[in-house]
């Protein structure tokens, strides 16, 4: 992984020094822009799969392929400092961060321009603002949320099944097409699944027959016991809920989402943000905090802001929040962003 990953990033360097002119094309996989633990692992994982299946497939075997297989980390290299959970597993798998590729470190419409872009979607398949230009680039999809309407992709390898996590899908991809990869991939592609799936908790009802199918295949290849994967999940949820580093400012970016204006920052416990709010730029804001109790149940609490979704709440230095507490401990954001997206469709379209 280490030398695919520097090799990649060396090549992405010198792409377009050519003196000929004749640059390689660039096969991305891009991540959500929330560059959570999922997106940032099917990202690398299904890169590195089909690096090593190119590389199979050349004369000797070994020889490095024509198109360069980019990992994309969807955040700027500064922002990374917030993902605690994600900067804590790729270090227990020797991903060293100096080797990766973060979103500022790319030109992904240049080289979409030039018309050498093939682009992967990993953990996500709607493209947000200046990214939707992208669009004509994309040639393959792998998600685990409800179909967006606006979003069909009808022109591409698509795969869409709402599975616990996505890695639980990329795996899928891994076993098939060469088993022998997981050896290596394993660890890090069981860390999102066991996070996602709140380690197969019954509580939290997130884990669908191939997430256990997948882990149990994992642990048998990489010969994890059930210890062993008790102790990786709650290493990975401790450095999630590991705030003791970052700002308030910091806690409202480190796992954003965005739908139709409405920012939805997500926290791993229960935090009070209001000086943060205060000095937010967007005029619609969305908390999702969620505690984590002795008992290993989830406490989900949202703070909703937009007048156009509720007809309570109260001003917050001119902007509109709406509260309300949310009981279902087995719903999370995929459950809740498609009711978000379809309440603030008429709103955003009004004024745009």
């Amino acid at each position: 992984m280490e030398s695919f990953l520097s090799s990649s990033k060396n090549r992405l360097t010198n792409w377009g020094c050519s003196r000929t002119g004749d640059s390689p094309r660039i096969r991305a996989y891009l991540g959500n822009p929330s560059c959570d633990l999922d997106s940032a692992v099917c990202a690398l994982a299904q890169a590195y799969l089909e690096y090593q299946i190119a590389r199979d497939g050349s004369s000797d075997g070994r020889r490095e392929p024509d198109h360069v297989f980019l990992p994309v980390l969807n955040v700027k290299r500064n922002e990374f400092r917030t993902k605690t959970e994600v900067r804590h597993h790729l270090r227990e798998c020797n991903v060293d961060v100096d080797s990766l590729t973060f979103r500022d470190e790319v030109d992904l419409q240049r080289i979409h321009e030039q018309g050498k872009l093939d682009l992967s979607l990993l953990d996500h398949h709607a493209l947000t603002g200046d990214d939707s230009g992208l669009r004509g680039s994309v040639r393959s999809v792998i998600d685990h949320r409800p179909q967006d309407r606006d979003w069909p992709w009808l022109d591409c390898d698509l795969v869409l099944e709402q599975v616990g996590s996505c890695a639980s899908l990329v795996a899928r991809n891994v076993l098939r097409r060469r088993p022998s990869s997981m050896s290596e991939l394993g660890k890090l592609l069981l860390g999102p699944i066991l996070i996602d799936t709140a380690n197969f908790s019954k509580e939290a009802d997130r884990a669908r027959p191939l997430d256990r199918e997948m882990a149990e295949e994992i642990e048998k290849i990489c010969c994890f016991s059930a210890s062993e994967r008790r102790q990786l999940y709650e290493q990975i949820l401790k450095a999630k809920t590991d705030i003791s580093e970052l700002t308030p400012d910091d806690l409202l970016i480190r796992d954003l989402k965005v739908v139709n204006g409405v920012s939805i920052p997500g926290f791993p416990i229960l935090v009070r943000l209001i000086e943060a709010l205060k000095s937010s730029t967007e005029p619609k804001l969305e908390l999702t905090e969620v505690k984590r109790n002795e008992q290993d149940e989830h406490q989900r609490q949202e703070t909703r802001g937009s007048s156009s979704i509720s007809s309570g709440g109260g001003e917050l230095d001119g902007k509109f929040l709406a509260l309300y507490t949310q009981a279902n401990v087995r719903a999370s954001r995929k459950q809740i962003l498609p009711i978000i997206q379809k309440a603030t469709a008429s709103s955003s379209s009004t004024h745009s």
